[in-house]
């Protein structure tokens, strides 16, 4: 079993961003832990997830996958910045994503760090 901890996304508040792709083939629970440095924004934070196959003998590094779609209950309205959770358990996504969706305010940034387990 491995634990795996990263920052997923980095980016300012003031203006939608998507993280890159991370590959969830051997991942079976996961959350996501988005932090703002300022109490202003609004938006939404959503985990995505495409299982778009691999080309070329399953060059997963050089792949980048196309077909994105949301993964239901995953979407949270940030209301006053702070720090908001997302947790998937079970997993079945070959790749997941995560979407940040700007409304208004903001000044800062926005953190979303990745606590995953996998085998």
């Amino acid at each position: 079993m491995r634990n795996i901890n990263q920052n997923v996304l980095s980016a300012v508040d003031t203006a939608s961003q998507t993280g890159g792709k991370i590959d969830a083939s051997q991942l079976y629970s996961a959350s996501f832990h988005a932090y703002f440095g300022d109490s202003g924004c609004t938006g939404s934070v959503k985990i995505q997830a495409s299982n778009d196959p691999c080309a070329f003998g399953n060059d997963a590094v050089n792949f980048t996958p196309t077909n994105w779609v949301d993964i239901p209950n995953t979407s949270t309205n940030v209301t006053s910045g702070g720090a908001i959770l997302i947790t998937l358990s079970q997993l079945s996504y070959r790749w997941l994503r995560v979407a940040f969706t700007y409304a208004s305010g903001g000044s800062s940034t926005i953190n979303v760090n990745l606590n995953a387990l996998g085998f």
